[in-house]
């Protein structure tokens, strides 16, 4: 007995020290962006993730390609993900100093009701449901996020090698609002989707304790987006200003304005805040190449470490756009376009002025469509990962992982034809904005981020397991934005495995995950902006915001010999 004591004594301190060291780990971790959610493994997404030392079968493609030596055999892996992603938006009041101004000039009774009619102002947005960015179908408003997706598994007889592929989705993400809520001017309708539809990998088994395995993927990926346009920019103000003042800029003694004051005043009132164009753009590439690299090392019976890397690859997406000017917009516009006795109209006249700069007045084009492009680069991405078997019936799995955000700075948006409301954007901002581009600031940043897993065998046929997985923002501090509504959150994950008489094996994982932004107003570049050097873009100028993402993920997967 004593013997024995000694041996199981020996056998837990080194085990006892690694999960120690492992802990130290975890807590000193630094934060990611929300990616992987989405690929299908239920394994996985119970272990929060947490699976580069312990892949999960035939979705070892994505999260570790090495660990495809482990599956011998021919192997069939059919699965179901389904997640629903809820943004709220609450639109606060104005700052101090947004209030104040909108006050002073309200009181000077020279403005028409509703010039100054806010329907967003202390309000709250909600998303709808999903939409999706579809090979072939484009951006489709679907009730919730669901995807049957699987793939198969061939390894020889007596050999140390396994072949696969497999489909998936690394991200798929995307949201609807109704066209009359106050959150529409951030976001209508958008998605991005990341789609693995082809993956040709293999595992090598090199010796007993140590393997490899690559994976060429194919890749769909597509971005989509239907935005409703308003400015109540420091420039729409002075506007209003003027306007609200005809009958004394009318006078031949207000210098500089006796050419414009007429067509100015002829034409309708601009409200401070309303729609001024509606743009819907959808762009995607459908072969996209990416390539994954992984190793799995066990030392001893009990430890084993993995690691697995993405490769950034970059995407030039191709699709359509159309630009629609608001009917308020056309209506102010209208007096500025008609030509005087000499057959000149005044927006010609201040075209050519604007020339000898290199910019131009609009012209009149109230719907614009054409061919648009994107190009970003998908980030790399580095796991490094260890599964301690802390006693036979106990694993605690870490990971500790790299995503190099920093490659999306800006997203931009490449036009075909000149788009007539955005040669004034140029002026004011040129640059993230022309006559046929407009930019959205991202400006994230790399991040790391830890992850944690446990899982106990609670019987012969079947395991339970739990996870927890840190998902800071990628966003910097004074990079805040509504248009990506995604906060620092946990990943909360919990499932079970069963494995049947016929070797079939059901796995069941569920998810949660609950993020929140605050945005004082004046503190987010693209959403609430107040300085007057910024027309892209704060629908919300001064308005303070607060958004919170929810999400439930339900995954499903049965994995059977044949």
């Amino acid at each position: 007995m004593e013997s024995s004591t000694g041996g199981w004594c020996a056998g837990m301190l080194p085990r006892a020290l690694a999960f120690f060291v492992l802990s130290l780990w975890v807590s000193s971790a630094w934060p990611v962006v929300a990616d992987s959610l989405t690929i299908g493994n239920a394994k996985a997404l119970s272990l929060g993730n947490a699976v580069t030392a312990d892949p999960p079968g035939i979705d070892s493609i994505h999260f570790n390609p090495a660990g495809l030596a482990r599956i011998k055999g021919r192997v069939l892996q059919l699965k179901m993900v389904a997640a629903d992603f809820s943004v709220v938006m609450d639109i606060g009041d104005y700052v101090d100093a947004r209030k104040n101004r909108l006050q002073e000039m309200k009181a000077t009774g020279l403005f028409e009701d509703g010039y100054f009619d806010d329907e967003a102002h202390m309000s709250t947005s909600e998303t709808e449901g999903a939409a999706l960015m579809l090979p072939f179908f484009g951006l489709t408003e679907l009730p919730a996020i669901a995807a049957p997706l699987g793939g198969a598994s061939y390894s020889p007889p007596g050999k140390d090698v396994t072949f696969a592929t497999n489909v998936y989705a690394p991200m798929m993400v995307g949201f609807y609002r109704q066209e009359d809520d106050p959150g529409r001017f951030i976001g209508e309708r958008m998605s991005l989707m990341h789609l693995t539809y082809f993956s040709p990998s293999f595992g090598l088994k090199v010796t007993d304790e140590f393997a490899v395995g690559a994976a060429l993927t194919f890749n769909y990926v597509g971005v989509g987006m239907d935005l409703p346009i308003r400015a109540p920019h420091a420039g729409q103000l002075f506007l209003g200003d003027l306007q609200s003042q005809c009958d004394f800029v009318l006078r031949e003694e207000f210098v500089g304005f006796q050419d414009l004051a007429p067509q100015l005043c002829r034409g309708e009132r601009l409200g401070l805040y309303n729609q001024l164009a509606y743009l819907e753009f959808e762009v995607e590439q459908e072969l996209v190449p990416g390539l994954n690299v992984g190793l799995l090392w066990s030392p001893t019976e009990w430890l084993t470490l993995g690691a697995n890397y993405i490769h950034s690859f970059p995407i030039e997406m191709d699709g359509w756009f159309r630009w629609t000017n608001g009917d308020n917009w056309v209506a102010f516009m209208e007096p500025l376009l008609q030509p005087d006795a000499n057959g000149v109209s005044l927006a010609g006249q201040l075209n050519s002025a604007l020339s000898l700069m290199g910019w131009s007045f609009p012209q009149g084009q109230n719907l614009t469509e054409g061919d648009a492009s994107i190009a970003m680069e998908m980030p790399e991405q580095l796991m490094l990962g260890l599964s301690l078997q802390v006693t036979d019936y106990l694993k605690v799995n870490v990971d500790y992982k790299f995503s190099g955000w920093s490659s999306w700075q800006v997203l931009e948006v490449t036009f075909s034809e000149p788009v007539d409301f955005l040669r004034l954007a140029e002026i004011i901002q040129p640059d993230l904005a022309g006559k046929q581009r407009i930019a959205f600031p991202l400006g994230l940043e790399d991040t790391w981020n830890w992850a944690l897993g446990v899982e106990y065998q609670y019987s012969t046929n079947s395991v339970v397991r739990f996870g927890v997985e840190d998902r800071p923002t990628s966003l910097p501090d004074d990079g805040l934005t509504p248009l990506l509504p995604l906060g620092s959150g946990t990943l909360y994950g919990a499932g079970l495995g069963l494995k049947l008489d016929s070797d079939a094996v059901i796995e069941v994982g569920i998810g949660y995950m609950k993020s929140s932004l605050e945005m004082p107003g004046g503190s987010a570049q693209v959403g609430n902006s107040l300085d007057p050097s910024k027309l892209i873009y704060s629908p919300y100028a001064g308005s303070d915001l607060n958004v919170e993402l929810e999400m439930f993920l339900l995954e499903f997967s049965i994995s059977q010999p044949f």
